[in-house]
């Protein structure tokens, strides 16, 4: 009997000390499992399903194996969220960016450059509707473009590009594709343009200089005001319309047909200038995470955005609904109504990095920039955006 309890004994050691020792491999392989998965950036984003857990993954990935997956996914997440297009990059070198987008008057084209002169990409699609390299071109092919813009009828475009001795203005035909105007600008560089409500006048600004040409009638206009830094066409109530450019806190009104400076009002903001509406009704002044805006009509401050994520870097007013567009440093786009409440309708986290430049267009339409490119958003759509939430449901 001792000797059987002897060797239970030895028995019962053994396999303990073997169950513990498997314990503790187990233990060990999956706290390193467990670690690993903490580490995998995308197989986290997969559980998370959100567009800010692809975005993260996204930031830390360039051109990694996973990358195309993991823009799908996130693109699939963001058609869910508002998202028409993403505009294609395909013509372009690796990370090359898109900029100076402006929408034709119907909102189904985009008009922007990636440096060298204006192309065209469908706005439902994100497809680029090239047209070539021999057109929309000035003598020995095509140019640097800083600015860009749809005349309102639709049959031209006009672009801001470096001169000889400072900016250069052009103006295309869109049916002929055909240079209809070119006109110096000595002493400026142009970054902005553009065209007047009736598409006869392009306006243009540059580092503080603002004026505007015919080229129609050969008229070219400057105005004796420095300091410019945003402008407007603003079509008033009473029919007439008005040239408006904000430079600092001053809003100046002008006769666009003579450039007589009708009228100087101050706006009392603390906050720094963000720039002024494309249909000339608000300016815009940001201090981190703060939009203030202030009516032209008035000029008086009558709305407040506050605490979004990231300081706010871009806003666009829908000039049908009134509603604001506001893009931030952390890549978040938001939509807010000024009238109806002082927190936005929803949001989306849109692009990897700070929203660079924002546009509005007609049918509801926005377009936001960032590094990681363009992507065109349906605005009721963000409008159903809760302002915050869990995964979404793989489909």
């Amino acid at each position: 009997m001792e000797s059987f309890l002897n060797s239970l004994e030895k028995f019962l050691t053994w396999f303990f000390a073997l169950a513990f020792g498997a314990l503790l491999i187990y233990g060990g392989l999956r706290y390193r499992s467990h670690v690993e998965e903490e580490s995998d950036l995308l197989l986290q984003a997969k559980k998370q399903n959100t567009p800010e857990a692809y975005l993260a993954f996204l930031r830390n990935c360039h051109q990694c194996p996973e990358e195309k997956a993991a823009q799908r996914a996130l693109d699939d997440l963001h058609r869910g969220m508002g998202m028409l297009a993403r505009l294609t990059r395909d013509h372009l070198p690796e990370r090359a960016s898109i900029s100076k987008p402006v929408f034709s008057p119907d909102g189904k084209t985009i008009l922007a450059t990636a440096g060298k002169g204006p192309d065209f990409w469908d706005a439902e699609t994100g497809r680029r509707d090239s047209h070539g390299d021999k057109t929309f071109t000035k003598s020995g092919g095509r140019h640097q473009v800083d600015a860009l813009d749809f005349a309102a009828d639709g049959r031209r475009i006009g672009a801001g590009m470096p001169g000889r001795d400072g900016g250069r203005l052009m103006i295309w035909d869109l049916t002929s594709e055909a240079l209809v105007g070119e006109r110096e600008v000595s002493d400026a560089d142009v970054r902005g343009v553009l065209f007047s409500p009736d598409s006869i006048w392009l306006a243009w600004r540059g580092d503080g200089p603002v004026g505007i040409w015919n080229p129609l009638m050969g008229r070219f206009l400057r105005g004796t005001h420095e300091g410019i830094s945003s402008m407007a066409f603003l079509q008033a109530p009473n029919g007439r319309t008005y040239f408006l450019t904000v430079g600092g806190r001053e809003l100046i009104t002008w006769e666009p047909t003579t450039m007589e400076m009708l009228k100087e009002q101050s706006m009392d903001s603390d906050r720094p200038l963000l720039g002024l509406s494309r249909d000339g009704r608000v300016v815009g002044f940001s201090d981190g995470r703060v939009l203030e805006l202030w009516d032209t009509a008035t000029v008086r401050a009558f709305a407040e955005l506050r605490d979004l994520t990231g300081d706010i870097t871009a806003f666009c007013r829908d000039t049908a609904s009134g509603r604001i567009v506001v893009g931030t440093q952390l890549g978040r786009v938001y939509l807010w109504d000024p009238l109806a409440s002082p927190v936005p309708l929803g949001h989306v986290a849109a692009h990897e990095g700070p929203v660079e430049t924002l546009a509005c267009g007609a049918e509801g339409r926005a377009v936001s920039l960032g590094w990681d490119g363009a992507r065109v958003w349906n605005l009721e759509k963000i409008k159903g955006q809760p302002m915050s939430g869990g995964p979404r449901k793989r489909k």
